[in-house]
């Protein structure tokens, strides 16, 4: 009988524990009534309540429960199928969380009872895992939809798979007319070799990073830049590549043109009155040396720090004499983790030092350790030693007895002691006075005494007192009692002291065992009750109390028949009346109450009866133990077996120390392919897998103490593998530390995690191939920024930060002037979440502080329910330079427009100009060779051709800003051409209190230049500095500089003038622009020079800084090839010829003909004159002409023209045709060598000009 309850006992704890420790919920409820009979620890914590809030109340009433029995009519439903499983469950706990749970039911049989077992098993984790991979992969999905970039996948030919939108949009392509096709097809043809070489080497190495020229749609070409990863199988084949191609062209095209145009916890642990030591503990073994210890630790025990580290624990906390053993210490910390014992140190020089040392175990960066404070008790263990010695002495005196007789003789004031009286008083004087007895009381008896002496004395009335002493000889406290009488006669009052210090003693011990009773009786932690043979009871503690739900006074008027269960009541009086009678001494029964509320609950008795000192029967003493909860565990032993037996998931109990398997359920037997007979003789490493990494003893011991949850694989009994998710939890079963295993087969999960995992790395090889930086970020719900959740290779590289760093930081921490663009930010993540892309350009500032300006391209979608912002960030460096050297060039031919649409004028005006001057100075020239004409005539002449003179020159200044006056460059000394300019300007100069201070370094080299235009740039900028100092202050310094800067000459001309701002200096060689006043200047003298300057290969800049002057840079090329076209000189002076020939005049200027005339007619020339050039063919046709002089730019056909016709129909009269024009740059006579008179010209000129091209005739 007691081996079955033994092991009745065994298996209801062990299976009660599996039911306590399981990692699973697990709900048992009574089928017929709906009620929820029990419910496991791991279930009211994850639902967040409390056992009495779900015991005993029908699951459609629990308002967490209703998802599964919503109705009475669902729950029904629920039973009847016997088995239910729902692989994601909602379940609302009690604070309104909702909880993801796998739930499973099973109904099954107890008895004659049906109860219904529900299992929920917390797969939150899990689906935030499952939820973390779906986020993660739809965010790339999300990017390769939406990208701005272009996506491409090949497979081992070469042949498209996949493509994003943004490929088909740059490339105008339809899907269907990408996928399936050859790579090859929409390259240009001489790029389809050089495609199968690299796609070989791609297919080889894994990675690629090159240009292909392509063919879009609509037939234009376009170079596109791909970067690409090879994506392979869990065996390493090839799989598919991903690529990400990106238009270059623009790019391409801005190197390109770039290239041609130009090539960055001491304080307090020291305060720490106590010695300090601390040390680790790992699988309950101290270690060697300490890791810390305080100043107190070394001073306390006379070591210096260095060599208290080195002593160990062991030795110094447990050494044999200290009574302390290893073991228990080691195991109470572990039980309790704090704990405080009293030991004995041993000084360095080898006294002992008693301690008080108090162990805390904790936590030491991931490892156990034990934090030791040790008390110095020296001066306690002083005072508690004479404490000890004090009590023996009062032990002592307290066993002094008997009586003692005294005198008090009034007459003499004497005491007149006997030996009993003084060893009881403590006298040990001969003599001793009535005073000095009267002291020994204590001072709260010394009045009382006084009064009843006196009364004796003086009214005769008895003398019998109680009081205390304190005796002289050993100040020992005492009760005496003292009875005396007065002699009248004799003067003398006697009597008698009893020192009664033992009996007061006994009854102070009487009350304190009567108190002591009473505490234990009231105060113990099962129920006690005393009743009278009638069964009334008279005293009952607060225990039996709670037991029932009555009041103490509401049990006292009760008695045993009022609570007890009916069917218990007649048992119970007949053991009460045996041990009345004395048949029994005491008796033991399991019986039931009848609680307040009207339930029923299980309480062991055990009944004693009182007795009084003659053994009389007084009164029954019962003892009641509550076993509900045993009787219940019974009952619940076959659930839990059942539960064990049906559970689906593997329930293995082992031996923790050896592994051996101890029970086995039947989803062990079904999982591994053993029989349970076979599983109970192995142990749990026969069904691991012998590759995988066993468990560390420190890890089981922490799995027994902690529980554990792991994943690891099992090998069947077939050898197969298969992963497994292990719960396991420590037990103490029978005096065995035990290990109870749930073992979950994950196979199916671990195959989809797998499924999902490859294709998250197909993703992020797409991510991370992108070369542009990509930044995602989800923003609050107020549209601030919110931190970056995942950032491409491209991000780190261009940023300068690693992956971690960039995830704890937000947008507006990598934008130049974040801070001051965060109030901005609401406003810009709302524009992008309504527009399809936002497009921006922004300067982004790297973690060495790099300005990088790039090009946003900002995306909106939702991951994981968030608003969710993609940004793909393109450095644009090269972009910038590129259009920075374009806006160059667009100012370059800006100006070089203006300056020839202002040629054009001046050469219109020069032209018109020269025509009528040609006569004023030729007329006047013949008017002068007369002699005839009176002397202030001759004067009068000589003014007009002096005044024409003067417009000559200011004609061909004209020309030369017009690029119509050719230029004559040799090699000068620059030094001396601004010198020689300088000297021009002296008077001036000096006159306007102007200095000049020349620095010029030695060695210079000569420069090939105009002498004349480049003195027409040096006097401009002289003329200007003139101006501005003169209204700045009326007086100034102008510095001239000249110095060799590599293979150039730089001039600088800086005055101390009135100064320009920026705006004044954008536009300062602009034609017309200036800066004076109407009148002062025509704002051609800067754009004058800026055009020479250019056209001699240099440059020229201007700076200032308003109120301080200004400064022009001039920078020319040490060596210019002088490549201007020859133009024939005619005024090389050559001899008339001795046979007049005929000459045509072709000239639509009436007074240019007419004077032509009248100086060749004076030369016996035959003259014919024509105004319009189709006139002009007829007379050729008709006449022979030795010359002809045609004039360029005329009314209709041209000079140019009719030349052509005269070369096509009479060649060897074109080689005697002299142009006659005020325009020099007519490419015909530049490249061709072809004689001209430029208007205005002199007679002298005229005729030697002509004279040279007859001698030429035939």
């Amino acid at each position: 009988m007691n081996d079955k309850r033994l092991d009745l006992e065994t298996s209801e704890l062990r299976y009660r524990r599996l039911f306590e420790t399981a990692q699973d919920g697990i709900l048992i409820v009574d089928v017929v009534s709906g009620k929820v009979t029990d419910i496991n620890p791991f279930l009211l914590n994850m639902l967040g309540y409390t056992q009495k809030e779900i015991l005993d109340k029908r699951i459609w009433e629990i308002s967490v429960f209703q998802n599964i029995a919503s109705s009475r009519k669902s729950f029904d439903d629920l039973q009847r199928k016997d088995y239910i499983r729902y692989d994601d469950f909602p379940l609302l706990t009690k604070n309104g969380k909702v909880q993801k749970v796998e739930f499973t039911s099973n109904i099954y049989r107890v008895g004659e009872e049906k109860i219904l077992q529900c299992n929920f098993r917390d797969i939150t984790d899990r689906k935030l895992a499952e939820e973390e991979l779906h986020k993660t992969e739809e965010l790339y999905r999300e990017f390769y939809q939406k990208s701005p970039i272009g996506y491409q996948s090949l497979d081992s030919e070469g042949r498209f798979i996949e493509i994003n939108q943004a490929w088909l949009d740059d490339m105008g392509y339809q899907r269907d007319e990408v996928i399936g096709h050859w790579f090859g097809d929409f390259l240009l043809p001489d790029q389809v070799e050089l495609f199968r070489q690299r796609f070989s080497v791609f297919k080889a190495t894994g990675n690629a990073s090159t240009e292909f020229y392509m063919s879009r749609k609509n037939g234009s070409v376009v170079l596109m830049a791909f970067s690409g990863k090879i994506a392979r199988d869990a065996k390493g084949n090839f799989k598919q590549t991903h690529c990400t191609l990106q238009d270059i062209t623009q790019k391409h095209l801005a190197e390109e043109a770039i290239k041609e145009n130009q090539r960055k916890y001491k304080a307090l642990f020291e305060s720490i009155s106590d010695a300090v030591f601390v040390c680790y503990i790992e699988s309950r073994k101290w270690s060697d040396e300490f890791v810390e210890l305080n100043k107190m630790a070394s001073s306390m025990l006379g070591y210096d720090h260095e060599e208290l580290l080195k002593i160990s624990a062991k030795n110094l906390f447990f050494y044999a004499s200290s009574g302390l053993l290893l073991k228990e210490t080691t195991d109470d910390l572990y039980a309790q983790h704090m704990i405080t014992r009293e030991s004995n140190l041993r000084h360095k020089d080898g006294h002992i030092i008693p301690v008080e040392i108090t162990f805390h175990l904790f936590d030491l960066q991931g490892r156990p350790a034990v934090l030791t404070l040790a008390h110095d008790i020296s001066n306690r263990k002083i005072a508690a030693y004479e404490l000890e010695q004090s009590h023996s002495r009062l032990i002592k005196a307290e066993q002094v007895a008997g009586f003692g007789y005294w005198e008090f003789d009034l007459s003499s004031g004497l005491v007149n002691p006997s030996e009993g009286a003084r060893a009881i008083y403590g006298l040990t004087e001969d003599t001793v006075t009535i005073p000095f007895v009267q002291m020994i009381p204590v001072p709260e008896y010394r009045a009382s005494l006084d009064t009843a002496l006196n009364n004796l004395i003086t009214q005769n009335i008895p003398y019998d007192i109680e009081f205390k002493i304190k005796r002289p000889s050993d100040w020992a406290i005492l009760y005496i009692h003292s009875i005396a009488e007065f002699d009248p006669e004799r003067n003398v009052v006697f009597g008698t002291i009893q020192d009664i210090t033992k009996r007061k003693q006994a009854e102070e011990l009487l009350r304190v065992s009567e108190a002591r009773f009473r505490s234990t009786f009231d105060q113990s932690p099962i129920g006690a009750a005393i009743y009278d043979s009638d069964l009334k009871y008279r005293q009952v503690n607060d225990k039996f109390c709670r037991m029932l739900g009555y009041s103490d006074k509401e049990l006292n008027s009760l008695t045993v028949r009022d609570i007890t269960y009916t069917d218990d009541l007649d048992q119970d009086i007949d053991q009460l009346n045996h041990l009345k009678n004395g048949d029994i001494n005491r008796y033991e029964t399991d019986k039931r109450y009848l609680h307040k509320n009207g339930s029923i609950f299980w309480a062991h008795i055990s009944v004693a009866i009182i007795k009084d000192s003659d053994g009389n029967f007084l009164y029954y003493l019962a003892m009641i133990m509550d076993i509900t909860a045993r009787k219940e565990a019974e009952d619940a032993l076959q659930k839990y077996k059942l539960i064990a037996e049906d559970s689906r998931d593997i329930i293995l109990f082992m031996d923790r120390i050896t592994g051996q398997i101890l029970e086995a359920n039947n989803a062990a037997v079904k999982a591994y392919g053993y029989s349970r007979k076979e599983l109970l003789t192995m142990k749990i490493q026969d069904l691991s897998n012998p590759q995988a990494k066993m468990l560390t003893e420190k890890q089981i011991d922490y799995a027994y103490a902690h529980g554990m949850l792991f994943e690891t694989s099992h090998m069947r009994k077939d050898g197969s593998i298969f992963p497994v998710e292990v719960s396991s939890r420590g037990a103490d079963i029978e005096g065995t530390t035990t290990l109870i295993n749930i073992i979950r087969d994950t196979t199916a999960r671990k195959q989809a995690e797998n499924a999902l995992n490859e294709s998250l790395q197909n993703y992020q090889v797409l991510f991370n191939s992108v070369t542009d930086a990509i930044l995602v970020h989800q923003p609050e719900a107020d549209y601030s920024v919110g931190k970056f959740i995942e950032v491409n290779d491209a991000a780190m590289s261009m940023l300068g930060y690693n992956r971690k760093e960039l995830l704890q930081i937000t947008p507006a921490e990598i934008l130049l002037d974040g801070k001051y663009r965060i109030d901005e930010a609401p406003d810009i993540i709302r524009n992008v979440e309504q527009s399809n892309e936002v497009v921006a350009e922004y300067t982004l500032v790297t973690k060495k502080g790099e300005l990088i300006p790039v090009e946003l391209h900002s995306r909106m979608f939702e991951l994981g329910g968030k608003r969710t912002v993609i940004t793909l960030a393109r450095d644009i460096r090269e972009r910038k330079k590129l259009e920075e050297e374009q806006k160059k060039l667009r100012y370059q031919s800006e100006m070089s427009s203006r300056l020839a649409a202002v040629g054009e004028m001046a050469a219109g005006i020069a032209h018109e100009i020269n025509n009528p001057l040609t006569g004023v100075i030729g007329f006047a020239s013949i008017l002068m060779e007369r002699e005839d004409l009176p002397r202030d005539v001759m004067e009068q002449l000589q003014i007009i051709n002096s005044g024409s003179q003067r417009v000559v020159d200011i004609v061909k200044r004209m020309l030369t800003f017009a690029r119509q006056a050719k230029p004559v460059r040799h090699q000068v000394n620059i030094t001396e051409l601004i010198d020689n300019t300088l000297e021009l300007r002296s008077y001036v100069l000096k006159t306007a209190n102007i200095a000049v201070i020349k620095q010029y370094e030695p060695g210079l080299p000569l420069l090939t230049v105009d002498p004349g235009q480049m003195q027409q740039v040096i006097l401009n900028l002289i003329l200007n500095a003139e101006y501005s100092m003169k209204k700045a202050h009326e007086k100034g310094t102008l510095n001239i500089t000249v110095s060799k800067a590599g293979d150039r000459v730089k001039l600088s001309f800086r005055d101390d003038g009135l100064g320009m701002p920026p705006e004044i200096l954008a536009k300062l060689f602009q034609p017309f622009f200036t800066t004076k006043e109407p009148g002062e200047g025509t704002g051609l003298g800067l754009s004058l020079s800026h055009g020479i300057i250019l056209e001699h290969g240099g440059t020229i800049r201007g700076e200032s800084t308003p109120g301080e002057g200004a400064e022009f840079i001039i920078e020319l090329p040490v060596m210019i090839s002088d490549r201007m076209p020859a133009v024939t000189d005619p005024n090389a002076a050559v001899q008339s010829p001795t046979q007049k020939a005929s000459i045509l005049v072709i000239d639509d200027e009436a007074a240019i003909r007419t004077l032509i005339r009248i100086v060749l007619v004076q030369d016996s020339y035959k003259v014919d004159e024509c105004a319009v050039p189709q006139e002009a063919m007829s007379m050729i046709e008709k006449n022979k002409y030795d010359a002809i002089l045609l004039d360029i730019r005329m009314p209709g056909v041209s000079g140019i023209e009719l030349y052509s016709e005269i070369i096509a129909k009479w060649p060897k009269l074109a080689k005697r045709v002299i142009f006659i024009t005020g325009d020099t740059s007519s490419e015909l006579l530049i490249n061709h060598d072809i004689p001209c008179i430029k208007k205005p010209f002199n007679i002298a000129v005229l005729k030697s000009a002509l004279a040279k091209i007859l001698s030429k005739a035939d």
